[in-house]
């Protein structure tokens, strides 16, 4: 009984600071001069990067067995242009119909998604209304890191905003990841701590540079043990840097000929299973549909139930060397035909991509 009062008095006790920290402000202090050396730097790199940091409220509809209910979310992000344009991490914002930011001065700012890709965890988002006031960070070079050295992140773990902690690179992770076909998806292993709430805010170097944003935590408890994983900056930035290929918002899984072969008895020479959509893209304008049904096949899981696209601009999606060719082709296209299986049956639409073929890191 006195477990059980413990916790409900926890929970209402971290409700309230919750709601409370939502309109607080970090308190400024001095720094003393009796820090060490080690300890001034780190104090003054936070009081640097600070401004940049920002916390993200998500709001959703679910549906339920008791009918469709709103959820809400919470993440973190970093401001990096004088446009105000926002990296954080795709799960923080998938799915969501509202996207709210707050900035260090409290403002509550409504914001949109320019780009996201799940694959990668990195997602991309524009304040509606830009504020030209607002101090943005330096993206850094992740290839220039080595393991062993410092690494600080920001965030609001459990909504405690404006949280810093430290710590070292552990290692640098690949876990086979391969976006669009080219892009080799690295992540940053570290022992600093980042929790629920850290995701996608960013990781900083000695200098006060982006060299990371925060993705997940592998963790038994559900709480932090040690083992941050980060996407690497480098990793980010050839994703969005789209001047000489279009996006089409699908994040998916490609399984070959022997695959639906032998799991699904179809004579298909191969496809890209859509796992999600997202919000806005040439993809969900066109019609496209994701998986909704959580399946395990060859150890892989995955969503099923949604469109299988077999083709793009007449290049079977088969194995790899074909989306690379696909890929070459949509070089200087304007629209995509995309061919795609839904039920059993083949259908083909167009994606209209003319918007899409830029660069979306603008560093004012």
């Amino acid at each position: 009984m006195r477990i059980i009062l413990s916790i409900l008095i926890f929970l209402v006790f971290f409700s309230v600071s919750a709601q409370l920290d939502q309109h607080a402000q970090p308190q400024q202090r001095n720094i003393s001069k009796t820090l060490s050396k080690a300890e001034k730097d780190a104090a003054n790199l936070y009081t640097k990067v600070l401004p940049a940091v920002v916390t993200i409220f998500t709001r959703s509809q679910v549906a339920t067995n008791t009918g469709v209910k709103e959820s809400g979310g919470l993440g973190s992000g970093v401001l990096i242009s004088g446009d105000c344009h926002i990296l954080t991490a795709a799960h923080v914002v998938a799915g969501n119909s509202e996207i709210v930011v707050k900035t260090l001065d409290g403002k509550m700012r409504k914001a949109t998604v320019l780009f996201s890709e799940q694959s990668a965890d990195i997602a991309l988002l524009k304040l509606t209304v830009p504020d030209a006031s607002l101090t943005h960070a330096t993206l850094g070079d992740s290839n220039a890191l080595a393991v062993g050295q410092n690494i600080y992140a920001i965030g609001s773990p459990y909504g405690m905003e404006h949280s810093f902690s430290s710590g070292i690179i552990s290692a640098f992770r690949g876990f086979d990841k391969i976006y669009d076909g080219t892009v080799k998806v690295e992540f940053i292993q570290t022992d600093a701590a980042i929790n629920s709430g850290n995701s996608g805010g960013p990781l900083f170097n000695s200098e006060g540079n982006v060299v990371g944003i925060a993705s997940s935590i592998l963790t038994v408890s559900g709480g932090f043990q040690g083992i941050g994983m980060a996407v690497s900056i480098n990793t980010a930035k050839d994703i969005l840097a789209f001047e000489n290929r279009p996006w089409m918002g699908i994040d998916g899984i490609l399984l070959q000929k022997e695959d639906f072969a032998l799991v699904f008895n179809s004579a298909l020479e191969g496809g890209v299973i859509i796992q999600s959509i997202a919000k806005g893209s040439p993809a969900k304008k066109a019609g496209l549909r994701a998986g909704y049904i959580k399946s395990t096949i060859n150890g892989r899981e995955m969503l099923l139930g949604g469109d299988i696209v077999t083709s793009i601009n007449d290049h079977k999606t088969c194995h790899t060397d074909c989306l690379l060719a696909a890929r070459t082709d949509m070089l200087d296209k304007e629209t995509l035909a995309v061919t795609y299986v839904r039920a059993g049956k083949t259908y083909t639409t167009t994606l209209d991509v003319s918007e899409t073929r830029r660069n979306f890191l603008i560093t004012n």
